[in-house]
């Protein structure tokens, strides 16, 4: 399973579950498992000239906000003027031709602030040497030119990733070398490996006022698992389902690569695809959506809500199930829907199970969409016929009446953990009618012998 809790301090999202510990297969011939690099020892001064004019990228949006201190920046410098070798530095060809840094953007900072004069819009002058005490409180302006020199010429070894490099691998490489204090997520990657058009509309769509309240937030989530949750919908909305092929890691990052530079026509279309969904899903269930609902036990028919996580799989479902429904149309049935979702989470076992274990699988994902689907597709079409749902109307009538359940005697709870149960049961004619109509649990219903 993959939930997600709200924590209502910070506004973050945080995922946990089966897919956060998926390995990448490549099931691909050993030959095209190949990543492509170039590696060179550039000078400090051709790596600023190229940061410069735009050729090298230090910092994409992906990356959080840090700079080295003084101090360590300095001792950087000294160890430049002392000839130490540094770590090596990792850069990715872009297809612009530009490089972006993907490991040692702290070093380059730090060389390229000193040249500059400013480290984080502060002055920058040396301190903390211990070796070349001397330097200390001294700018790089206020260096001596065979000093300034050694700065300029120093070399650096790199390694490029080139642009033709397998994706697969290209992804593991950049998780391996993410070692800062807090690793970047895999959507945080993903901003920065594909970064463009995609993920500025992915961001967008992230903001939208009724997406961020069916996830609780009033803030862009700080870890982008908002802007995750939105690229799970965009995938399934391009592949549909049925071309699915897990892990759900590859899938994500399969529909980042072919979207990236995304044409307008296609951005209108799933921009339009998405509040859809949106703005049907909250009519439904408003807070409670992507959360499960809870059946009763024998012991304890009292169903319920689930109240702090969300689960992945469930928002895959609705989401995807409803982008390119007619909103009149599911606006009439909203009654029967809603009952029947929950319905769905309490009483389908093959549901509850493609939504809790192994949620990534194949079989899985395809399971609780074919059943998604096949209860919408059900309720629309025959929603004018003679329905099998009674009305929510109806349902908290007979409960402000009456909150006991009909078949076990104790009290029902909760309006939502309520089923109207046919007492001329539907499959054997019974109509749907006030006069057939009882208030049940969820649990008891679903427990009644079907051949009475």
């Amino acid at each position: 399973m993959i939930s997600t809790s709200i924590n209502s301090d910070e506004e973050e999202l945080k995922f946990e579950g089966d897919e956060e510990n998926e390995v990448i297969a490549l099931p691909v011939p050993q030959e095209k498992r190949a990543i492509r690099t170039n590696s060179s020892d550039p000078e400090i001064e051709s790596l600023h000239g190229k940061f410069k004019r735009g050729k090298l990228i230090l910092q994409s949006p992906f990356q959080r906000l840090f700079v080295w201190e003084p101090v360590k920046a300095s001792r950087l410098i000294e160890s430049a003027l002392l000839a130490v070798p540094l770590p090596l530095v990792y850069l990715s060809e872009e297809a612009n031709g530009t490089e972006l840094v993907i490991d040692g953007q702290q070093r380059l900072t730090s060389f390229f602030s000193f040249i500059d004069g400013t480290l984080d819009g502060k002055p920058f002058k040396l301190k903390g040497l211990k070796v070349l005490p001397e330097l200390n409180n001294k700018s790089y302006k206020d260096l001596d030119e065979t000093i300034q020199d050694k700065i300029r010429y120093y070399q650096i070894r790199t390694i490029t990733i080139l642009q033709d490099s397998n994706p697969d691998i290209k992804f593991e490489i950049f998780e391996r070398l993410n070692t800062g204090a807090v690793p970047l997520n895999d959507m945080e990657l993903r901003n920065c490996i594909y970064h463009g058009k995609y993920i500025d509309l992915l961001k967008t769509l992230a903001k939208d006022s009724d997406f961020r309240r069916l996830l609780g937030l009033n803030r862009p989530d700080a870890r982008m698992q908002d802007v995750q949750l939105v690229l799970r919908f965009a995938a399934f909305y391009h592949a549909t389902y049925l071309r699915y092929q897990p892990p759900m890691k590859r899938f994500l990052n399969r529909d980042m690569e072919s979207y990236r530079d995304i044409s307008k026509d296609d951005a209108d279309k799933l921009r339009n695809a998405f509040r859809n969904a949106v703005q049907i899903v909250i009519s439904l269930f408003g807070e409670s959506a992507f959360k499960r609902f809870h059946g009763g036990t024998e012991t304890n028919p009292n169903g319920n809500w689930e109240t702090k996580q969300f689960n992945a799989s469930l928002y895959d479902i609705m989401m995807g199930v409803f982008w390119n429904k007619d909103k009149n149309r599911v606006f009439a049935a909203l009654d029967a829907l809603r009952e029947g979702f929950i319905d769905l989470m309490v009483s389908n076992k093959d549901f509850i199970d493609a939504i809790l274990i192994g949620t990534s699988e194949q079989g899985k994902v395809k399971k609780r969409f074919h059943l998604a689907e096949a209860l919408v597709d059900d309720i629309l079409q025959s929603y004018k016929k003679q329905p099998r749902c009674f009305s929510i109307e109806l349902k908290n009538q007979l409960f402000a009446l009456n909150q006991t359940c009909a078949l076990c005697q104790q009290q029902i709870r909760s309006a939502d953990d309520a089923a109207i149960d046919h007492i001329q049961q539907y499959w054997r004619g019974g109509q749907t009618i006030p006069e057939n109509a009882r208030l049940t649990h969820r649990y008891c219903n679903m427990s009644r012998p079907r051949n009475e």
